[in-house]
């Protein structure tokens, strides 16, 4: 699985975006297919403080988080179709290790989740329903 995940690492192509929340803009990498939402941030040593990934998915569910094979922690935001947070998890840490490894999962469906460096929601004052700007490309 680790190689696997490796090779995916070194061959997948992160196109480059920005959203905006609270009127602040971050520059966001689009994971918008299943190989870039497998590989996500893994192997990434960090995020600076105005960037983040965002996972645009084809539809709306509960959609989990788990963070095998990252070096540092997040904060998880889960936004709605209509481009309202719906959910947050704050300092998610990474996994001790594939047999031990926490799924982190919103109480909400979304359809979009933006994975930020830990401390940016706090930092940012992000609240559910707040609106989030996202123009797809």
């Amino acid at each position: 699985m680790i190689m696997f995940t490796w090779l995916l690492y070194r061959t997948v192509r992160f196109s480059s975006s920005s959203v905006a929340v609270r009127g602040k803009k971050i520059k966001v990498l689009i994971a918008d297919t299943f190989a870039k939402q497998m590989v996500g941030l893994m192997y990434r040593e960090s995020l600076k403080g105005d960037e983040g990934m965002l996972f645009v998915f084809g539809r709306d569910s509960k959609w989990g988080i788990w963070m095998a094979n990252m070096k540092f922690s997040i904060d998880i935001v889960w936004i709605g179709k209509d481009l309202r947070i719906v959910g947050i998890k704050k300092d998610a840490a990474p996994c001790v290790s594939i047999f031990n490894c926490q799924s982190y999962v919103p109480a909400a469906d979304s359809r979009y989740v933006l994975e930020l460096p830990a401390g940016s929601a706090s930092r940012r004052k992000l609240a559910k329903g707040d609106k989030v700007t996202y123009q797809a490309r």
